[in-house]
């Protein structure tokens, strides 16, 4: 059997239910012996958060999430460093978070500044495995701004890791991906590199 596609760059399948998300979610207290808990407002209250906040990603394109592009004949690296986002483990359910690095190149036009974190947060509000997060990143800024070249750089924390095993709390985890130019050429993904590490480094002063 052959492995289902990579989809997060393509809207949920169907509209959410919220009302059948809160049933399901009141049947998972009951298996877990809390009847009480199924009866109370933490369903309906969870139902909200994940149609609401944690899977609203699936109800917009990342592509359009940058919006209309105009001309510009600059040719130097566009960064944008820090964006906070939080995502949703999809093998545990579980939130992950932390904060995304992203540049690219101008192929001849420009996107907003504010779009890239749009972007970052419309792929991160999907159930998302942090690596794939990285390239479907790029991958968006390649399509949808017609990038010459584009790096993501993420570093997170996993509630998968740290809530099951407090010994493990505080663990990072650092996901690179790259496209296009930044690909191709290692002085680019070092210069990429160094403008996070020198941000990092004056954020910490």
């Amino acid at each position: 059997m052959n492995e289902p596609e990579d989809t997060a760059l393509v809207s949920a399948a169907g509209k959410m239910d919220v009302a059948a998300m809160r049933e399901a979610l009141a049947e998972f207290l009951r298996a877990a012996g809390l009847p009480e808990a199924a009866e109370g407002e933490a369903p309906g209250k969870a139902a909200e958060a994940w149609a609401g906040q944690l899977l609203s990603g699936y109800g917009r394109d990342p592509v359009e999430t940058l919006g209309e592009t105009w001309p510009d004949d600059s040719s130097e690296m566009v960064t944008v460093t820090n964006i906070p986002f939080v995502s949703v483990c999809a093998h545990h359910l579980l939130p992950f978070y932390g904060l995304a690095h992203v540049a690219y190149l101008p192929g001849g036009r420009l996107a907003g500044l504010s779009r890239l974190t749009s972007l970052v947060d419309c792929l991160a509000r999907r159930l998302q495995i942090q690596e794939q997060l990285s390239e479907q990143v790029c991958e968006a800024l390649m399509e949808g701004a017609g990038a010459r070249g584009a790096a993501c750089l993420v570093l997170a924390s996993h509630d998968c890791v740290g809530a099951r095993k407090l010994e493990h709390r505080g663990v990072q985890v650092q996901t690179l991906a790259y496209r296009g130019e930044f690909a191709d050429d290692p002085v680019l993904r070092n210069e990429f590199l160094q403008l996070v590490r020198v941000r990092e480094r004056f954020e910490d002063e």
